[in-house]
């Protein structure tokens, strides 16, 4: 199926009519979406299927939803986790001063893993040190996800790859009468998780001192993607840090001069407090 200017101006019509932005995605991730949900009610024409998001609220909200990427797991690509223990963790805490706060925003976070796996970590790090509150702040547009997030019970096969010693200091394990498995994260680390939903764009965010960001900017246009990331650096603070997804990098010369790459391969970034013109 051809998507054309014509009928994708519709789209973009139809969806700034509910306050939406769509031209801020890519043209290809949008068609992927639209050809998916035109799959599910057996539709083959893109000009019906306009017709169908102008009049029906319902499945509006179901072509809504489907732009938000729910492919996650705890501790993805482990070894940028490792390397933020090792190296940034330390930083971070030699920082914070008088404050005795971290505050870490988890932008599209999907399910909620990972957010789940970031207060994971520090709670292993920080250990007993009472006197420090660690805020983790998790977004996603989609609703349901979020849904899903707070409540904090996942599949088996979602912990069955993760160190005995996390499952047992995180997860509560939980059997059914049909002996379905589930595992529930525990209450301490649910503590440390705030979820909402909403668009990474729209929110508005201040004083973090990392974010989370990773296999989200992808999906975006290339201005987009720097509005994003200037937000970020104005919600960071001065000694804040940045974490992309291993696919992505900083966009545009303007976001290159905003963050300084640590760790190149594992797409760690620091803040530049002043900078460079």
């Amino acid at each position: 199926m051809t998507l054309n200017a014509e009928v994708m101006g519709e789209f973009n019509k139809i969806f700034a009519s509910y306050g939406l932005d769509l031209v801020r995605y890519k043209p290809a991730f949008i068609k992927r979406r639209l050809d998916r949900r035109m799959r599910i009610l057996d539709i083959s024409e893109y000009s019906q299927y306009a017709l169908v998001l102008k009049n029906d609220r319902k499945e509006f909200e179901e072509m809504f939803l489907s732009l938000s990427i729910n492919v996650t797991n705890f501790f993805r690509d482990s070894t940028v986790f490792d390397r933020f223990q090792l190296s940034i963790l330390p930083q971070i805490l030699s920082g914070i001063g008088e404050r005795r706060k971290i505050r870490v925003w988890s932008a599209g976070c999907a399910s909620g893993e990972e957010p789940y796996s970031i207060a994971m970590l520090f709670k292993q790090v920080i250990g007993k040190m009472t006197n420090l509150d660690i805020e983790v702040v998790a977004n996603d547009v989609n609703k349901m996800a979020i849904q899903f997030a707070e409540r904090g019970r996942y599949p088996a096969k979602s912990v069955e790859s993760l160190p005995l010693n996390i499952i047992e200091n995180n997860f509560r394990k939980i059997t059914d009468d049909q002996n379905n498995v589930e595992y529930e994260v525990v209450q301490s680390i649910k503590d440390m998780v705030t979820f909402k939903s909403g668009d990474i764009l729209s929110d508005t965010i201040q004083s973090f001192d990392v974010v989370f960001c990773r296999n989200v900017l992808i999906y975006y246009e290339k201005e987009a993607q720097e509005l994003i990331l200037t937000k970020f650096y104005k919600g960071l603070r001065d000694s804040g840090y940045l974490v992309l997804g291993m696919d992505e990098t900083l966009f545009g010369k303007r976001c290159q001069k905003l963050f300084d790459p640590l760790m190149a391969r594992e797409r760690i970034y620091k803040k530049i407090s002043q900078p460079n013109n």
